[in-house]
């Protein structure tokens, strides 16, 4: 009798185990494909395959187009993610001052709040609009939040998004630079 208790208290965990896993593998396996990362003792798993197996597809299917910033950016963001949206961040500060020294004159942008006043120099000469505005907020804010904050990891898909929404706000900076070229720089307010 003895054994038997001792042989069902080992076999106890194990058959919870199993019945758990047998009655939870349909929810399982729908929640699996929305995890991105999957970490137990020193087994480490990363969703996302799907992604990388058609970026290493598409790499070679379109030979003429020639290597630019973006392309590299999103490169990056395939094993250093968190990097290539600190260097996005850094092609929409260059555009924001290339627009902002041809348009408006006696400017000084090397202040401690230098996102923020060029956020605001934008807006208020009218060089974006108030929504253009909240985006580069908030892409400044994530900037912020990955190059300062302790831990803090941004996946590649969310690393791509972003870089997608950098080079939409540099695009539109830029056009905005191209449009009227010839018209004087102004002083800050006039």
């Amino acid at each position: 009798m003895q054994f038997v208790v001792e042989l069902l208290d080992k076999l106890a965990w194990p058959v919870v185990l199993v019945f758990c896993v047998i009655t939870l593998k349909r929810p399982i396996s729908k929640l699996i494909p929305l995890a991105k990362k999957l970490k137990f003792k020193d087994l480490e798993v990363e969703f996302g395959q799907e992604l990388k197996v058609i970026s290493q597809k598409v790499e070679g299917a379109f030979p003429e187009m020639k290597q630019d910033r973006k392309i590299a950016l999103i490169t990056t963001a395939n094993q250093l993610p968190n990097s290539a949206v600190i260097e996005a961040w850094d092609e929409v500060d260059i555009a924001a001052d290339l627009l902002i020294k041809s348009r408006c004159k006696n400017i000084e942008l090397s202040v401690d709040t230098r996102y923020k006043h060029i956020e605001s120099i934008l807006i208020k000469e009218e060089l974006i609009n108030t929504k253009q505005g909240k985006l580069f907020s908030e892409l400044r804010q994530l900037r912020n939040r990955v190059a300062h904050a302790v831990g803090y990891e941004v996946g590649r898909a969310e690393a791509m998004q972003y870089i997608e929404l950098c080079f939409t706000l540099i695009e539109h900076l830029n056009s905005v630079s191209r449009v009227n070229p010839m018209i004087e720089p102004r002083a800050i307010g006039s």
